[in-house]
């Protein structure tokens, strides 16, 4: 199922550059600029900014790629009734990148927050459409599972006719 991820500079222009920078930061660093997060996405040249920055910078980086991936896997498993042929519905990609932002925030989100909200109305969605497709019929990978077969008739009233 071919689905379009959200990437970091998305993540950012979406969600603002300094919203993401103060959550994709792990803690243990110290704080940066959201412009160079920013750039850093963009793919700019880094060359006037601290290189321990940059460092930071690129580690906030990989900790948008892992909350991408991380809602990549969980959406494919609401996913895996649909079938190859019926593509995936134009709201799931924005519905991806909510996912993302909820994972970028881990378990710092608090249970009454907008983006745990929006979450779990994104995985209510999902479950609705996953319900969809397997009511249809689908089994998982979009392949219909059940098969019918049977092997010839050994007994028949004619063949037995002589017992």
């Amino acid at each position: 199922m071919k689905l379009q991820l959200p990437s970091a500079v998305g993540l950012l222009l979406r969600y603002g550059a300094s919203e993401l920078t103060q959550i994709a930061v792990p803690d243990s660093e110290r704080p940066i600029a959201p412009e160079l997060l920013q750039a850093a996405a963009e793919g700019a040249a880094l060359d006037d900014w601290p290189a321990d920055e940059v460092a930071i910078a690129t580690l906030a980086l990989a900790r948008l790629a892992d909350a991408v991936t991380r809602a990549r896997s969980e959406l494919a498993y609401y996913l895996r009734f649909r079938a190859e042929a019926d593509g995936v519905p134009a709201w799931v990609t924005d519905d991806l990148a909510e996912m993302a932002r909820y994972h970028l925030f881990d378990d710092t989100g608090k249970e009454d927050s907008t983006i745990r909200t929006r979450y779990k109305d994104v995985i209510r969605r999902l479950e609705t459409l996953a319900r969809e497709d397997e009511a249809r019929g689908a089994a998982e990978g979009g392949r219909a599972g059940l098969r019918i077969s049977h092997n010839r008739r050994l007994m028949s009233r004619r063949s037995l006719g002589q017992l």
